[in-house]
């Protein structure tokens, strides 16, 4: 590491080196896998610095947990506090290290009570001791000083310890020649092991020579991770949720198809025309509620024959239904053809039979879903005119009357074109005026995952995690037509655990979150259930990637390539399921070895996220995706001696530069990677 970040933690290592007697140290961890980084650093430094013969204690207390559930204050005390304050006399001299990088937001409470007892019994530790060195993310740094005053004030020394990308060693694991492996001789589920000196040097060559090997690949999924949000990705239903919502919640198309027949089985002289057609809209709807596309379009265009714009309303209306079951069978621009059809009978011939106020949302809502699907993002919020802000008492709140699935639709699809850091502003300013009635069932829930998400792709991680923990603790009842989002609350709590360095409480996390517990939950959440098991499948193999199982990896991502297709017959949300299958061919090409059929998966991704992007370009995740799917096509013409390589490179960089100075520094690093392999 170089920089201020990298001084940081070479200063730690040079106050253990020359210290002889107890001190205690703050280091604040950006992540755990920058608290891993630095115990390796401190394992080859310390040495090497003159430091010899010091044992190294580390007191995990999340290492060798059956599961996910929060600390509780026993079990802290038993794996932190009492091997501290009273360790076996052959390590009353050495380096303790206490771990809580991996704390989550519902372990807060334990850890402050924690601290508490130990500033109660803080003369214990004394010049006969060893150094202390406390590792927390700075979340916790608060809740320490608050807890602990006499211990912190004591403190000789505050660190801010950043994540090395270049030596990532999570998940490795260490073979003396002839013997055990050392996590079998060292480490105890207590979270506590001693690393004698005789295998420091074997530590440290086979943690760089097995990072060297899949570094690049892994940094890279990792960016692309940080730099497309989870929602983004796997939670389009909540976008298009406010244009869809009406008919959603119709049934019974088997019940209803059957009285249509009965009634077409009858004499047509016995059915009024507008009878008739006011029943087939019932069906088709019904169908269309169902998922059932293809028998949806095929009865509103008997519907459309049957009425022949004679009924100017009921024509807008049919259309605009019409162009929901053609887009979701990924035929955009002929939905495109419906809704523009639907819009010009508004109004547009008066005295053909006037739209009302009520079908006036229809043609509109419709409309914005198209324009969304083609990636007219702009277009689609000029059509959406549903939620409404209004200054109130020197602040803006929302009439009460908007729904509150608007607000979220409203708001993702700001960061969808690049207005991250005015949706995260946006999103923290509405949370602070408690907008949300006590009647509306799990909206706390779903808007902390709503703030979550926007708090990852801004780059603060912590925030993240803590409002996506909170949102567990907080409020367990999610509305029935986002059923799903509980499963994919705690897939994004692992997904975030990754990027954090966490793979620990990630893995544990998906174990739990198995295909069959985030499977259908409602009948009101079809396609949520087959999106959660795509993420799923998507968040396994990224873990697996990251933890150094390829083959792992690859069979997640082709298990994830089954689950998106699953989900697209149950589709309404177009836009968010193609970037989904782009991320995951994504990830899933940077693991084919090289040769010709890797430089065609790269070129075939390239292609896909291209089209996806649209002529507008105005989607930045289809943007991000763009990016990446052409630097990993470059990437792999080089390896293949393609001339073509630069071209790519260049086209990379060209569609990075509107990434840059947005507010997301995932976004800020992708422009510089791919401004470098020019």
């Amino acid at each position: 590491m170089t920089g201020a970040a990298g001084g940081e933690r070479s200063r730690l290592v040079r106050a253990l080196a020359l210290s002889r007697r107890f001190h205690l140290y703050l280091a604040r961890c950006a992540s755990p896998r920058a608290a891993d980084q630095l115990v390796a650093k401190l394992l080859a430094a310390l040495p090497q610095l003159g430091r010899t013969g010091v044992g190294l204690v580390r007191l995990e207390p999340y290492r060798g947990r059956p599961d996910d559930t929060p600390l509780i204050d026993g079990e802290l005390a038993e794996r932190v506090l009492l091997p501290l304050l009273d360790p076996p006399e052959e390590l009353r001299g050495a380096i303790h290290l206490v771990d809580a990088s991996r704390a989550a937001y519902a372990d807060t409470e334990a850890w402050a009570q924690l601290f508490a007892l130990w500033n109660e019994k803080r003369n214990v530790l004394g010049p006969s001791r060893g150094e202390v060195v406390v590792m927390l993310p700075a979340t916790l740094a608060p809740v320490f000083a608050a807890a602990a005053p006499d211990v912190w004030s004591i403190r000789s020394g505050e660190y801010a310890v950043e994540e090395d990308a270049g030596a990532r060693e999570a998940g490795l694991e260490v073979h003396e020649p002839g013997s055990t492996p050392m996590s079998a001789k060292m480490r105890s589920d207590d979270g506590l092991f001693v690393l004698p000196e005789h295998l420091l040097e074997a530590h440290v060559a086979a943690s760089t020579a097995a990072a060297a090997s899949a570094r690049g690949h892994i940094d890279d999924a990792l960016l692309l991770v940080r730099a497309v949000s989870p929602l983004a990705l796997f939670g389009g239903d909540l976008v298009v949720a406010p244009w869809v919502s009406d008919f959603l919640v119709q049934s019974g198309a088997d019940a209803l198809v059957s009285e249509l027949h009965a009634m077409e089985q009858r004499s047509l002289s016995d059915v009024a025309p507008p009878l008739r057609a006011r029943r087939m809209l019932r069906v088709a709807n019904a169908l269309l509620a169902e998922r059932r596309f293809g028998e949806a379009e095929a009865l509103y265009s008997d519907l459309l024959a049957l009425i022949e714009a004679h009924d100017a309303e009921l024509t807008a209306v049919a259309l605009s239904h019409l162009a929901i079951a053609v887009a979701a069978q990924d035929r955009a621009d002929a939905a495109a053809v419906h809704a523009n059809r639907a819009f010009s009978l508004v109004g547009a011939e008066p005295g053909r039979g006037s739209v009302g106020a009520i079908e006036l949302p229809d043609v509109r809502q419709a409309g914005a879903l198209v324009q969304w699907c083609l990636g007219h993002l702009e277009h689609a919020d000029l059509l959406d005119q549903l939620l409404v802000i209004e200054p109130k008492g020197g602040i803006h709140r929302w009439r009460t009357y908007v729904p509150f699935a608007n607000t979220l639709s409203h708001i993702l699809r700001r960061v969808e074109r690049g207005r991250v850091a005015s949706a995260l502003a946006q999103s923290r300013a509405l949370a602070s005026l408690d907008l949300h009635e006590d009647h509306l069932e799990g909206v706390d829930a779903v808007w902390r995952m709503t703030c979550a998400d926007i708090e990852f792709l801004s780059g603060n991680i912590d925030s993240s995690l803590r409002e996506l923990d909170r949102a567990l603790v907080e409020d367990t009842a999610w509305p029935a037509e986002h059923a799903s989002l509980a499963g994919r609350r705690e897939i994004a709590v692992a997904l975030v655990e990754i990027v954090r360095g966490n793979e620990d409480r990630a893995s544990k996390i998906l174990r739990r979150a198995t295909h069959a517990a985030v499977q259908l939950r409602s009948e009101l959440d079809l396609e949520g259930g087959r999106r959660a098991a795509a993420f799923h499948a998507v968040t396994s193999g990224l873990l697996a990637m990251v933890t150094g199982d390829p083959g792992g990896a690859a069979t997640w991502f082709d298990n994830a390539r089954g689950r998106i297709a699953d989900w697209g017959r149950l589709g309404l949300d177009r836009r968010s399921r193609l970037r989904a299958q782009v991320f995951a061919e994504l990830l899933g090409a940077a693991l084919q070895p090289e040769g010709g059929g890797a430089v065609a998966a790269a070129r075939d991704v390239s292609r896909q996220a291209e089209a996806l992007l649209g002529d507008t370009a105005e989607d930045h995740m289809s943007r991000v995706l763009t990016v990446a799917a052409h630097r990993e096509l470059a990437r792999r013409l080089a390896g293949a001696g393609d001339g073509g390589a630069r071209a790519a490179a260049q086209r990379a960089a060209a569609f990075a530069q509107p990434l840059g100075g947005l507010g997301v520094p995932a976004w800020d690093e992708l422009l510089r990677a791919a401004e470098r392999s020019l």
